[in-house]
């Protein structure tokens, strides 16, 4: 979802093009193959292009860290077993989960044009991005696209006080006539990197982002204490429907690791970047013209989408807006203005530039 704050002031704008260099260079750097820095570069700055700060180059160092550390391999060896003409299981043997999401929503596309439908669970993995990107790339070839991660040690169950399961993303993408159906969510009350980019802007997280017990803290590289857990959506308890952020959340959790053989206990432990993520993703995706002809089903998608635009609008609201079009008018100023980086942003990216003897950003 595109970022409701504006940036903190003392941002800088970075053309897209400059973002995408610093991203490879650093990857290059730590000894990811240049198609695959290019491919996390394109993912991450597409974040940005969508005004999704939290997914952008800011997420860098999660990466970069565990990469460091040997916990995730820059050049894991992926092995893809199709289990059945429209399923399959992906091991990305502990590699980035960009590049892993990547391999599986390709052969979940290739499942489909040839059987209607593809499914491929990853397991083994790591961050994958922001959900979307991998849904929408379904529905750019024409499909219903379907993406889930799950992840640990980040979001308490109801009644719970523990960091347990991940925020556990979401996304559907269903290509439309003039407009495209585009949802992408965390099943968490907010994203992990939202609560992150509040604190590095100097901004309190609102009430019902947080367990109201704890104090959120980053660390040195800019990461959320995992002694703050976050609310699954609703809130806590019931009366907000924290139940079903739960339950949806458990439910990502299971696809996306039962499925696959990769354990929550291990998630949990590896959270921390000590030890291999071990998250799992789920990648489909659908063709439309398998219940009916998708013009018609297109057609449906407008009227019922002009129906809720022409609604009743809330007091100070002139707009109802479809899911997606926040974002794509995002990037279109991005694209137009450059991407805007925080001062905290831009002062971790350039510790990792020196590091790493690499370019620092151009503004």
């Amino acid at each position: 979802m595109v970022e409701t704050e504006e940036a903190p002031p003392g941002s800088v704008r970075i053309q897209p093009r400059e973002a995408r260099r610093l991203v490879r260079d650093l990857f290059l750097a730590v000894e990811v193959p240049p198609n695959d820095s290019e491919l996390i570069a394109e993912v991450l700055v597409s974040a940005d292009l969508r005004g999704i700060r939290s997914h952008g180059v800011a997420r860098i160092p999660y990466f970069l860290v565990r990469l460091q550390r040997g916990v995730i391999s820059p050049r894991p060896d992926l092995q893809f077993t199709a289990r059945t003409a429209t399923t399959g299981l992906l091991d990305a043997a502990n590699g980035v989960g960009i590049v892993a999401a990547n391999r599986a929503m390709g052969e979940a596309i290739d499942m489909a044009a040839r059987h209607g439908t593809g499914f491929v669970v990853v397991k083994d993995s790591s961050h994958f991005g922001y959900a979307g990107f991998w849904a929408e790339r379904a529905m750019r070839a024409g499909f219903i696209g379907i993406s889930m991660s799950n992840s640990g040690g980040r979001v308490a169950p109801t009644y719970g006080v523990s960091s347990l399961l991940g925020t556990n993303p979401l996304a559907v993408a269903i290509p439309g006539e003039r407009t495209d159906f585009y949802l992408d969510m965390a099943t968490s009350a907010v994203a992990v990197g939202k609560v992150e980019t509040a604190l590095r802007e100097g901004r309190r997280p609102p009430s019902g982002w947080i367990a109201s017990s704890s104090v959120p803290t980053l660390d040195d590289n800019g990461v959320l204490s995992f002694d703050s857990p976050l609310l699954p959506l609703g809130g806590e308890g019931t009366d907000g429907g924290g139940h079903k952020g739960y339950g949806l959340a458990l439910m990502v959790e299971l696809l996306c690791g039962a499925l696959g053989g990769t354990s929550l206990e291990d998630r949990i432990e590896g959270a921390a970047g000590e030890s291999a993520p071990a998250m799992g993703h789920l990648m489909g995706a659908i063709q439309i013209d398998g219940f009916r002809p998708s013009a018609g089903v297109q057609a449906d998608m407008e009227s019922t989408f002009e129906l809720i635009r022409g609604s009743a609008k809330a007091s100070g609201h002139d707009r109802i807006y479809i899911h997606g079009e926040p974002e794509a008018e995002a990037e279109q100023r991005h694209l137009r203005d450059g991407i805007p980086v925080s001062p905290a942003v831009m002062i971790q990216l350039g510790r990792w530039a020196t590091r790493l003897d690499v370019e620092p950003l151009r503004p």
